[in-house]
């Protein structure tokens, strides 16, 4: 048995109906989409300015805790906070190294 495709109004009228209804939803759906695009683009613009930002923040960082490591500032902190004072020459004491104490052996004959 075969199908006949039967024509009536009813059939073709729905296909006028539809076929522009989806033409519109497929061009929405197309400027949504670049809409989107576009709002991911400026998403990641933003990140990457606020990338930059912390790289650059960090290099700050790193510089101001190199800063507080160096020697000038520690010996002034040592100074003034700790009263601690540089040594002189004369009383600084040097210690050789020495063999370690070893127990004598005592031999039995």
């Amino acid at each position: 048995m075969t199908m006949r495709r039967v024509k009536n109004g009813r059939e073709t009228g729905l296909m006028k109906l539809c076929l522009p209804l989806y033409i519109v939803f497929c061009l929405f759906a197309i400027i949504w989409l670049k809409a989107a695009v576009v709002n991911l683009e400026y998403e990641l613009g933003e990140l990457d300015k606020k990338r930059a930002d912390l790289i650059r923040e960090r290099k700050m960082v790193v510089a101001q805790r190199a800063s507080f490591y160096s020697t000038e500032k520690i010996e002034k902190a040592a100074v003034t906070s700790l009263g601690m004072t540089l040594p002189v020459r004369g009383n600084v004491f040097y210690v050789k190294r020495t063999q370690a104490a070893v127990p004598v052996k005592a031999s039995m004959k």
